[in-house]
């Protein structure tokens, strides 16, 4: 009797143990699994960020060329009526002078003075040559408030002439936000390092302008530029959160995104509660056999039936378990399965017993599975990673991702007898991150490569020719005429004309060049290691005549032209930064002479 209770006391307190560790795992797993997504959406979120802070650096940049060039017969509006600014997220542009008063505005400013705003005053009183990003101001010309962004404008002599300025709504920031689904509590924000807040989403509500020194996430980007991290929101508004912040490399701010822990463990806490209450119910039913196994100890078949409810529990659990459960040979022989495994692979139970676990995995990791395994056997304490992320052919064909845990099952003598597979499908996070990275490097409307991806490519070209010593040029690409067919004919008839010019543009080029849209009408071209000058030419002329010829859009025949401008390298830049500025500058040379044709720098 003492033995039978000793042996139930135990049984329970290893139920509860496997239960509370089971509860932890799958809290672990959920909170890196969502932390590693909410990564995956700052990258994105910063990279949208970083590329409208450089799209407004080139614009300031542009105009505080040709401000120096006209002086104050610079005239903003007839630029934007024009078509010259097409950036449409900056609510207005200004050229000021070094007394604060507007010269020119792409809006009817009347007279207004920036000598005592923020943005002025330091690039007044500091020599930057970097765009300013001020705290959100109540616009003196919109009535609306807006982040101001600035850059110095210098006399010959370098002394302080004034400041290009725009401005952007903080509603515009946090856009990002409507693209994904971070649920009614996720929170998006823009922050300085100055510890002010430009733009905040949280749910449906926006901020800006709040106090972010008390905020977790500012006070660890102090010691780490990125991290994941559990927040209990005592320090804001009071919401528990999981956190991914990252602080951009040239520019003072952090983007952070978070969800709502509530929200995202919900399923898990679900499960949590489940597994309570069967441990509670393994927990009763033992207690019960003890109650009848001390009553009718003396009655073999008392016990014999008691150790048949015993095996049709475990089989029970064993099948009705939420992940993959697969009991394998320590050669990989399949010895059981459960019915969760066997749908997740499509295939029946039957049909999988007695085969080689490794015949199922794709072709491609079956190697890597099989040496998992064997470390697996031949360590004798745990210094391997008991987990492993690998793919499985399902019946039809189709891939299966699974997180797979393993441990191995020995006698008495410490020899491998079979092995515990738990497996859990993450087939749909896979699927996200790689539609996530596809995103962040790609146009969504043309599928081209967008201009991160475009820079990228960029730099691997130049990498490359320039230890052979051969060639390289960059094509800067603008349809004449698009915006008079997409305010005629609407913004579908536009998209379907962009989509059909990009794939035209692809028959221009070889696979080892790319294609990329920068916005708008405007594209690139990286031709990467020509022998000689004329082979870009060829291709300038060639992009002429594809994009001449007629486009059929849906009955709707349409006619284009393009202005290309052209820059190589060595010739004109060695880096591309300046081979894509000379590029920009020679395109608007050839719009300038005429439109559909193309233009070399220098030449």
């Amino acid at each position: 009797m003492n033995l039978l209770l000793v042996l139930a006391s135990v049984f329970i307190a290893v139920v509860w143990l496997i239960t509370l560790q089971r509860i932890a795992f799958e809290r672990e797993q959920t909170l890196a699994a969502e932390m590693e997504a909410n990564s995956s959406l700052a990258i994105a979120f910063e990279q949208q960020v970083f590329r409208a802070l450089k799209a407004a650096e080139q614009v300031a940049a542009f105009v505080r060329e040709q401000y120096r060039r006209q002086g104050d017969a610079i005239d903003l509006r007839r630029w934007v009526e024009e078509g010259v600014i097409r950036e449409e997220m900056f609510t207005i542009v200004s050229v000021v002078d070094e007394q604060g008063d507007i010269v020119s505005s792409s809006q009817n400013t009347g007279p207004v003075n920036y000598a005592d705003r923020e943005f002025f005053k330091a690039q007044r009183d500091a020599r930057i040559d970097h765009l300013f990003i001020n705290q959100p101001v109540l616009g003196r010309v919109s009535g609306r408030w807006l982040i101001p962004m600035s850059l110095r404008i210098e006399h010959e002599d370098g002394s302080f002439a004034g400041v290009v300025v725009m401005a952007v709504s903080p509603e515009d920031v946090t856009h990002f936000f409507k693209q994904v689904d971070l649920g009614p509590q996720g929170l998006l924000e823009l922050a300085g390092l100055d510890g002010v807040v430009r733009a905040r989403k949280v749910g449906a509500r926006s901020e800006f302008g709040l106090g972010a020194e008390s905020l977790a996430w500012f006070q660890r980007q102090k010691l780490h530029s990125a991290d994941d991290f559990y927040d209990s929101g005592e320090a804001g508004d009071g919401v528990a959160r999981i956190v991914s912040y990252r602080t951009m490399a040239d520019y003072p701010l952090m983007v952070t995104v978070a969800t709502a822990y509530d929200e995202e463990m919900a399923t898990t806490l679900q499960r949590r509660y489940s597994y309570l209450m069967a441990a509670v119910g393994v927990t009763l039913v033992v207690m019960l056999l003890v109650g009848l196994l001390a009553l009718m100890l003396v009655r073999q078949r008392s016990a014999t039936e008691a150790l048949q409810g015993s095996e049709a529990l475990f089989r029970a659990t064993f099948h009705q378990a939420a992940m993959g459960i697969v009991h394998i040979s320590p050669e990989g022989r399949i010895l059981r399965v459960n019915e969760k495994f066997a749908r997740m692979l499509g295939r029946p139970a039957e049909a999988l017993q007695g085969g080689n676990i490794f015949d199922l995995c794709d072709p491609g990791v079956a190697s890597a599975a099989r040496r998992f395994l064997n470390q697996q056997l031949v360590s004798e304490v745990r210094e391997l990673s008991p987990e492993i992320e690998k793919t499985y052919r399902r019946e039809d064909g189709s891939l299966l991702w699974v997180c797979e845990a393993l441990s191995v099952v020995r006698n008495s003598q410490g020899h491998p007898e079979f092995l515990v597979l738990v497996a859990q499908d993450v087939t749909e996070r896979k699927h996200l991150e790689a539609r996530l990275c596809h995103d962040a490097e790609h146009d969504a409307l043309t599928g081209l490569a967008n201009r991160v991806r475009f820079h990228q490519r960029l730099d691997q070209a130049l990498a490359s020719v320039h230890v052979q010593g051969e060639l390289c040029a960059v094509l800067y690409i603008d349809l004449d005429g698009f915006k008079a067919i997409n305010d005629r004919h609407g913004h579908a008839v536009g998209d379907s004309l962009l989509q059909m010019a990009a794939r035209r543009l692809e028959g221009c080029v070889r696979s080892t060049d790319t294609v990329a849209r920068f916005g708008g009408d405007e594209f690139g071209i990286v031709l990467a290691k020509l022998h000689s000058s004329q082979d870009c030419e060829r291709v300038a002329l060639k992009v002429l005549d594809v994009l001449a010829k007629p486009f059929d859009l849906d009955g709707c025949v349409v006619r284009i032209s393009a202005s290309v401008g052209t820059a190589l390298f060595p010739l004109h830049g060695e880096n591309g930064q300046d081979l894509l500025k000379y590029a920009d500058q020679a395109m608007y040379a050839a719009k300038h002479a005429g439109k559909n044709r193309f233009h070399c720098f220098g030449g």
